[in-house]
């Protein structure tokens, strides 16, 4: 039996009520909802396509960027695949960006535009271990070969099967790193809070 986890429990609010809004995003007619049916799917489809690229059990992603769906969608289908991940302050500056990324050792990262691209193109030397880029939507194309589209990015999940999201989540334990928390490091570095599937179960129950 799965343990308590915050993708076993998306998933099962996606069973229990599809239809209901999980999450709204802004767009020009207003604020559109989206159900937790579809936000299980997001979610299952992005987690195939970090398999895809390679993502394994105990791997971590960063993602860089304002609020938005990508962001949940990316940071939750990292937990899905076994991982963990860690955001960074989108004020951070190159240097301390690529401190993050290195060392939270992230294969993969999600970025929100070309603007903080270019802080990791800046940096990109000091991070031997970063392999993908993904940007999220609307993001200009930048000519790199490590740098996908949000959309090819996805297409990616293609060539994996969706019950390897089901396997990825029933192998998650409880004191597995969940996700990790960068402190601001106004002395010094920042510091990881890292936080288990426990943890982050725990803090969540009503």
């Amino acid at each position: 039996m799965a343990v308590d986890s915050i993708p076993a429990r998306l998933l099962d609010q996606a069973r229990v009520r599809p239809g209901a809004p999980a999450y709204y995003a802004k767009t020009a007619a207003g604020w559109a909802p989206t159900n937790w049916k579809t936000y299980a799917d997001q979610v299952r489809e992005c987690a195939r396509a970090l398999v895809a690229l390679g993502f394994e059990p105990g791997h971590t992603v960063c993602v860089l960027g304002f609020n938005r769906p990508e962001w949940t969608v990316f940071d939750i289908a990292a937990m899905a695949a076994g991982g963990a991940p860690a955001g960074i302050y989108t004020t951070c500056s190159p240097t301390e960006v690529s401190y993050i990324i290195g060392h939270a050792e992230a294969r993969i990262v999600l970025l929100e535009d070309e603007g903080q691209w270019k802080k990791v193109e800046a940096e990109r030397a000091n991070l031997p271990k970063l392999e993908h880029v993904v940007m999220m939507k609307g993001a200009p194309d930048i000519a790199d070969d490590i740098v996908l589209s949000w959309e090819a990015f996805l297409a990616k999940a293609e060539g994996v099967e969706d019950g390897v999201v089901d396997e990825r989540i029933a192998g998650l334990t409880d004191d597995q790193l969940a996700t990790m928390i960068y402190t601001s490091g106004t002395t010094g570095p920042p510091k990881a809070v890292m936080l288990s599937v426990k943890n982050l179960a725990w803090t969540a129950k009503v």
